[in-house]
């Protein structure tokens, strides 16, 4: 039948429908008014039609409305109660509100924190061909997180997630392959699930492909196809790739030197915590490499570093210090960040503390 688009229309006689119990016509009532789909959205409306068919018994309407409480949607916010129609739906077999039950228990959230009780909520979800469940249940097998480490088990439940195609899966068997973990040991395979995870957009996996391909890593070394993949990483956000670009654009490695953009990239990275970024955009303030000389700026990046242990930064910042170089002198802290710098392994802070001493 070909009708003109109407949604105040379907409205009208979805709620003829919905008022005479019919479950789907309220779910659907429910979808336009929480999307706001031709109408405005508004909650309060979507909860009171949504629950008409969780009343019934529908899965995904049980769902919705344990999303609704559990979040204050049109609703007043009520953990145990959202828990309560979340485990409904999950045992009426929807592998949604499955995973959304057993990560409720792998964080205590409503419920007290049960690790095998969050398995087995994964487990039948995962079983359904739920990708996300699949993974959840690698990660606690990988990281032994209320269970005993088992990579073998991690694995065989990433390979569902990453059969499904969801990329932190793909990304996640590549390393147990690149590493040996649960599998055999095999590079090849292991860049396999690294490309599929990279060409679906996941920036770790671009990275690492990257990182494959800068250092020869069961491919050929290759500069140019190293930079692609990792400014694609880069590009999203990724802080570890946005520090190694910037690091590509100094060494003049795969690209043409430049210090402008590898400062760029690194204050980028920086921003993010990255604590080898800070280091080295300090060094380009204090070097004026990209940037306009500030020792104060340089003093800043560096302090951040020095936070993070990082001990080439600790030494600069204390010979800082002790010159009054972008801060105020103070020799006491100058020598505290040396020493701390040659406990965390700088061969030029041991050396200094040796003619410190006459030794």
């Amino acid at each position: 039948m070909a009708v003109k688009q109407d949604t105040a229309e379907a409205v009208k006689w979805f709620k003829k429908a919905a008022g005479k119990g019919e479950p789907t016509s309220a779910l659907t009532l429910f979808n336009i008014y929480a999307y706001g789909n031709g109408v405005k959205q508004d909650y309060a409306e979507a909860a009171k039609w949504v629950r008409i068919a969780a009343d019934k018994e529908v899965p995904a309407a049980e769902a919705a409305l344990g999303t609704l409480y559990l979040n204050g949607l049109g609703v007043s916010e009520d953990n145990e109660e959202g828990l309560k129609w979340i485990r409904k739906a999950s045992e009426h077999g929807l592998p949604q509100a499955q995973y959304a039950l057993g990560l409720a228990y792998l964080n205590g959230q409503a419920v007290k924190q049960d690790t095998a009780e969050a398995v087995k909520w994964f487990k039948k979800a995962a079983g359904k061909g739920e990708p996300t469940s699949a993974l959840a249940i690698f990660n606690i097998y990988a990281y032994g997180d209320g269970v005993k480490q088992d990579y073998a088990e991690a694995a065989r439940w990433v390979r569902i997630a990453a059969d499904s195609g969801l990329p932190a899966a793909e990304a996640a068997l590549g390393t147990l392959y690149l590493d040996g973990l649960g599998v055999s040991g095999n590079k090849e395979e292991g860049l396999k699930w690294y490309r599929k995870a990279a060409e679906h957009g996941y920036a770790q996996a671009q990275h690492l492909l990257g990182l494959a391909y800068l250092n020869g890593q069961a491919v050929k070394q290759d500069y140019s196809e190293a930079v692609k993949w990792i400014s694609k990483a880069a590009e999203q956000g990724y802080a570890d790739a946005q520090a190694d670009l910037g690091s590509l654009y100094y060494s003049d490695t795969g690209v043409r030197q430049d210090d402008a953009e590898a400062a760029k990239w690194l204050l980028k990275a920086a921003e993010q915590g990255n604590a080898d970024a800070q280091e080295a955009i300090g060094t380009l303030y204090f070097t004026g490499s990209g940037v306009k000389e500030d020792y104060a700026e340089a003093a800043r990046w560096f302090t951040k570093a020095a936070e993070q242990d990082r001990p080439d930064a600790e030494f600069t910042l204390g010979r800082m210090y002790l010159k009054g170089a972008g801060v105020k002198q103070d020799a006491a802290a100058g020598e505290k960040l040396i020493r701390e710098a040659a406990e965390h392994g700088s061969e030029e802070a041991k050396a200094y503390l040796r003619d410190l001493s006459g030794k």
